[in-house]
């Protein structure tokens, strides 16, 4: 079980405002700083420093806080174990393309054992990733760009990530220039998501944005985004997938913009991570 204190730390980690921590725990400000003191005096580190009226993380916050996310996984096993091995239930996070595209097959399959039991959310990168943080996730399936120095990764697969279109567009099964793609409509997922910062980070690496396109309109929903795509001329950038789920759509090239992105498990603690990993993916 993890001290008390270390809790108070960890909520000051995330809001990084001593005020709303002691309101978020019930406690006093001076309560806080107590807290805060021991660990510091405990490690001999400092955790917190303020630069001018703006309170900073330290480098060793950054490290303590890595070591407490593994410390948690660690817990959720050993509880895990102590519930038995008759029953086997899964905390798991996805990004959506993972989660409405790829791994409902897995999914069903791990469910067809009555023993099993599985909480799945949907939802972004940073999302997820925050999750892990909080240790409400046992480990998640990302794809795209997320900091590796920060937790523990082992690929699941590579995907492509071309352009889609309606079928029918004048973009279907071609290639096309950047000069004809800017002239488009481009429908993306909101900041924050995995597709989104793959498709920034390859536009950036070649000197451009997603503020290029003639237009620029976000969604959260990939139903949402290949509605609009089907019905009209804009265009999206999405994980293969995606283009396969339906007849209406169709996919296209780009020059010089071949992007081939990943699915990453992802995890606070590698050992117990993996041990989860097998429980849904016994044969990965």
């Amino acid at each position: 079980m993890l001290d008390y204190r270390i809790h108070t730390f960890l909520t000051l980690y995330r809001q990084m405002n001593y005020r709303k921590t002691a309101e978020l725990l019930n406690m006093t400000q001076p309560g806080v700083t107590q807290h805060i003191q021991f660990l510091e005096k405990a490690y001999g580190v400092r955790l917190f420093v303020y630069d001018g009226r703006t309170l900073r993380r330290t480098k060793d916050a950054e490290i303590l806080k890595k070591h407490v996310d593994s410390m948690a996984a660690e817990e959720r096993a050993m509880e895990r174990e102590f519930v038995g091995e008759e029953k086997t239930a899964l905390n798991v996070g996805a990004t959506k393309t993972i989660g409405e595209f790829v791994i409902l097959p897995t999914v069903k399959a791990f469910l067809a054992d009555e023993s099993h039991s599985l909480n799945l959310t949907v939802d972004n990168t940073q999302t997820l990733l925050q999750m892990l943080e909080d240790a409400r996730l046992d480990f998640a399936l990302v794809e795209g760009v997320f900091d590796r120095t920060r937790y523990a990764s082992r690929l699941y697969k590579k995907e492509r990530f071309p352009g889609i279109c309606r079928a029918g567009h004048p973009f279907a099964g071609k290639t096309v220039s950047m000069e004809e793609l800017f002239r488009m409509t481009l429908i993306v997922r909101e900041p924050g998501s995995g597709t989104r910062r793959l498709l920034e980070q390859a536009m950036t690496d070649r000197g451009y944005s997603l503020h290029c396109f003639s237009r620029l309109i976000s969604a959260s929903s990939f139903s949402a985004i290949t509605a609009l795509v089907a019905a009209g001329d804009a265009v999206t950038f999405a994980y293969a997938p995606v283009a396969e789920s339906s007849a209406a759509l169709s996919t296209f090239e780009v020059e010089d913009l071949s992007i081939c992105g990943e699915f990453r498990f992802v995890y606070c603690n590698a050992v117990t991570g993996e041990r989860s990993v097998h429980l849904l993916f016994p044969e990965d």
